[in-house]
């Protein structure tokens, strides 16, 4: 496992970004291939939550449990993968800088799942794929904030 990370200062305070991400609604906003999210309950550690993605024709339902949840602070899943990919753990750290927020987001991640082949070039380019992912969804973050 891997843990990748990117950061992004958003003119917001912690308490709205905080707020953002977790109400779940938002990943639609976030991403154009999620088609709806399925939870019971308020979000908590421990509590889990379905992410329906569409794609090419392909629907993916992905469980996600909650890790870790400290209001205005952290905010971590694991998200369990469907094979051939592998689980990981998505992180996001929130930390007040003036009147602005450093948004980090880490991901735990195989970067060569199991069964896959081990190539040459494989691990660097699944490991540029995945902070793609991590700078697209700050910037994602950062335009939806509006800061």
């Amino acid at each position: 496992m891997a843990v990748l990370e990117a950061s992004l200062k958003i003119n917001k305070p912690a308490a709205d970004i905080f707020a953002y991400i977790t109400n779940l609604e938002n990943q639609k906003k976030m991403s154009q291939y999620v088609t709806a999210i399925k939870v019971d309950g308020p979000l908590k550690i421990g509590s889990r939550y379905t992410i329906v993605t569409s794609a090419g024709g392909h629907t993916i339902e992905t469980v996600n449990e909650v890790l870790a949840f400290e209001q205005d602070r952290l905010f971590s899943v694991k998200t369990f993968a469907p094979p051939p990919a592998s689980d990981m753990v998505n992180t996001t750290i929130l930390e007040t800088d003036g009147s602005a927020t450093k948004v980090t987001m880490q991901m735990d991640v195989a970067l060569v799942p199991a069964g896959m082949p081990s190539m040459p070039g494989m691990e660097d380019m699944m490991k540029n794929q995945m902070m793609g992912l991590l700078n697209d969804s700050l910037a994602a973050l950062q335009k939806n904030m509006g800061g």
